[in-house]
């Protein structure tokens, strides 16, 4: 766990409601979609996917807003699916954990009790940097996941 600050990232990004219960339809499915469009558009992308969860409150029936981001080098054209937005510089602690997505509930319980012993003040966003996906032994899944905090 450490702090840092992530600074401003320009991305395609597909924004919409889900909860936890219904996330997992957007697996695979929304990133495709987006990486599609950046061919069309003969645009790269240059990071992993980031996805920003707004209002999330860990429980699974909460609805919130979920954004689906590709970080790219320059800006394409907006189309009904993709927004291409500068993701704002962002105060946060961060944990990369390395195993299936599965047990996120036991790592945000664990990374949040720390935070909260150590006195920080959430700002109820978070994203997850997925740096290496597997979907075949997601025990090999590499993922940062960051907590805003205020500064």
């Amino acid at each position: 766990m450490e702090t840092k600050i992530i600074e401003k990232t320009l991305v395609a990004a597909h924004s919409f409601k889900t909860t936890l219960e219904k996330i997992g339809e957007a697996v695979g499915v929304v990133p495709e979609q987006i990486y599609n469009e950046l061919q069309k558009q003969g645009l790269e992308p240059v990071g992993p996917q980031i996805w920003n969860y707004i209002g999330c409150d860990g429980k699974m029936e909460t609805e919130f807003q979920l954004n689906v981001c590709v970080p790219v080098a320059k800006k394409g054209t907006d189309t009904e699916f993709v927004k291409f937005v500068e993701l704002e510089e962002y105060n946060c602690v961060s944990h990369t954990f390395t195993g299936a997505w599965s047990e996120f509930a036991q790592v945000y319980d664990d990374l949040l009790g720390k935070m909260s012993k150590e006195g920080y003040e959430l700002k109820w966003t978070n994203r997850e940097v997925y740096h290496h996906c597997d979907f075949e032994d997601q025990s090999k899944c590499v993922t940062e996941i960051q907590i805003e905090v205020a500064s």
